[in-house]
C-alpha cells in the first residue's frame, strides 16, 4: 500500500492560493469518523502517487503520528487545463464492506492483428478493504479475430470475495477484423451542355 504523506489543511488559505504554492487540497471521510478531515498533499507527491494510483486505489493516509488505511473515492480535475484540484479519500475499516471500482488493461494489445474495441474500462464491484482491487490485467497474446470476453470470463468476476456490481453479461472487449476503407469511385465528369 503507498503511504502517502498529508498535513492538516491550512483553512486560512483559499484551494486556488494553496495550489499556488504546490499543495494539493484533499478531504477523508468515513462512517466511523465524527467528521471529515480537511487535509493536503504536496503537489510533488501527489503526482507521484497518482503515476501508478488511480480512482480505487488503496493508500495510506501519514498524518503526523497518525496512519489512516483510505480509498482513493476521487481526484478531481479543471476541465480546460486538466489542472490537479482536489483528492477525496475514504477511510477504510477491516471489518466494513466498500463499494469500489477496478480499472481494466489489457495487456499486449498491440500484439492483436485486428481491432480491439473495449466498450468497458472498469468494473463496479463490492468487497472487504483486503481483497479491494484498484486494477485488472487481461493478457491478449494468442487471442484472434472474433474472440470477445464479458465481465463473467474474467478471473476476477469468478473470486468468491468479491460482489460484482456491474452486469456479468457486460462486453469487456471484442476483437474485430480491421476494415480499409475503399477509395470512393471518382464520379463521371458531367458532360457539357449542348445547346
Amino acid at each position: 500500500m503507498f503511504a502517502l504523506n498529508a498535513q492538516n489543511r491550512d483553512m486560512g488559505l483559499k484551494p486556488k492560493q494553496l495550489r499556488r504554492n504546490g499543495i494539493i487540497p484533499g478531504v477523508l471521510y468515513g462512517k466511523n469518523m465524527n467528521e471529515s478531515l480537511s487535509i493536503q498533499f504536496s503537489q510533488a507527491e501527489t503526482e507521484r502517487f497518482l503515476k501508478t494510483n488511480s480512482t480505487g486505489s488503496k493508500a495510506e493516509l501519514v498524518l503526523g503520528a497518525k496512519k489512516y488505511p483510505a480509498l482513493l473515492r476521487e481526484v478531481e480535475y479543471k476541465p480546460a487545463t486538466s489542472e490537479l484540484i482536489h483528492l477525496s479519500f475514504q477511510m477504510l475499516l477491516a471489518g466494513e464492506i466498500v463499494t469500489s471500482t477496478a480499472r481494466i488493461i489489457l495487456v499486449n494489445r498491440d500484439k492483436i492483428a485486428g481491432l480491439v474495441n473495449q466498450p468497458l474500462a472498469e468494473i463496479s464491484y463490492r468487497a472487504l478493504p483486503m481483497h479491494l482491487v484498484d486494477k485488472i490485467e487481461r493478457n491478449l497474446d494468442n487471442m484472434k479475430i472474433g474472440d470477445e470476453i464479458r465481465v463473467s470470463d474474467l478471473e476476477f468476476a469468478k473470486n468468491p470475495n468479491i460482489e460484482i456490481i456491474s452486469p456479468l453479461d457486460a462486453l469487456v472487449f471484442s476483437i474485430s477484423e480491421l476494415r480499409k476503407l475503399e477509395a470512393s469511385e471518382p464520379e463521371e465528369a458531367a458532360e457539357p451542355e449542348t445547346e
